[in-house]
């Protein structure tokens, strides 16, 4: 019997909000006001330098969550897209009826782990599950429909698609699952929870020294580290250069003296500037991964 080809759901960005972003963000522009205090200061000390669900134990089908509104957990969790390339292999395979090449390339994106967005992934499990049907593997075809309904409750087969019999097992599966207490008659989907967009941390931030960049990248150890580093060699040169100043005035002078705040000087720009190199380079990896995640397949 022919089957349906016009299925082609939206593509959708998936893109996963940095987890600290915010927080850092703050804490960088916190270290800023250091920066800004301390650096005319240093600056004239330095001026001289696969496999299918089961049905479990207690004879609840594979794949049921406990009964209610507890659905799923796994639809809200992050997904690592699968090419779009390895999709439409699957899909086309099942379009053309070869199910046995369908079969291991359906059950690829959704084991061991989904690698679809939401709605491809209830596509892929209604196909993978008429594919195990047209093959003779009744049992796995209900598993796989019951991962199917249990995720998304309102999952209907299309008559102009799918032979009667097929239609009539996956509604006597669905009525077992009501009856079992799984899902509810008309129980919806839970709405995808919103996906904020990656972060970014600005190029501005990681040109300060004071472990600005690193703390703007999330990274509060590092960030504490040049801090610290970095204060203690500004503050040292300022202390030296105020005392030379004194002395140099009282007709005194002191090579050693003038060495230390030279080297205090020379120290803390090379620090400042290790820094701002790190943050740079941190910056770049969490960008380019930021706008991999943000980069939908094409369609």
């Amino acid at each position: 019997m022919p089957v349906e080809s016009a299925f082609q759901p939206d593509v959708r960005r998936l893109p996963h909000a940095h987890p600290r972003g915010g927080r850092w963000s703050r804490a960088a522009l916190g270290s800023l006001a250091l920066c800004v205090s301390l650096s005319a200061a240093s600056s004239v000390s330095a001026q001289p330098a696969a496999t299918p669900p089961r049905p479990a134990a207690d004879g609840k089908p594979a794949g049921a969550p406990p009964a209610g509104d507890k659905a799923a957990d796994a639809d809200d969790a992050p997904v690592e897209t699968a090419p779009l390339s390895d999709w439409q292999d699957a899909v086309n395979a099942f379009r053309y009826q070869d199910f046995d090449y369908a079969i291991p390339r359906l059950r690829a994106l959704l084991y061991p782990k989904v690698r679809l967005e939401r709605e491809r992934e209830w596509k892929a499990r209604e196909y993978l599950g008429a594919s195990l049907w047209w093959t003779g593997k009744k049992q796995e075809a209900l598993d796989e429909f019951t991962a199917l309904l249990v995720r998304n409750p309102t999952a209907r087969l299309d008559p102009a698609s799918y032979p009667p019999q097929i239609i009539k097992d996956f509604e006597t599966l669905r009525s077992n699952l009501v009856r079992l207490g799984v899902i509810r008659p008309g129980q919806k989907p839970r709405p995808e929870k919103p996906r904020a967009t990656p972060f970014e941390p600005p190029l501005a931030l990681a040109l300060f020294p004071f472990g600005v960049g690193q703390f703007a990248n999330a990274e509060p150890y590092k960030g504490a580290l040049f801090l610290g580093s970095e204060a203690a060699l500004a503050g040292g040169s300022l202390a030296i250069y105020l005392y030379n100043r004194d002395e140099g005035q009282a007709g005194r002078s002191n090579t050693a003296w003038r060495t230390a705040q030279l080297v205090t000087g020379g120290l803390f720009w090379a620090v400042a500037a290790w820094g701002v190199v790190d943050a740079v380079t941190v910056r770049s990896d969490l960008v380019a991964a930021a706008r991999k995640q943000l980069k939908a397949p094409e369609r």
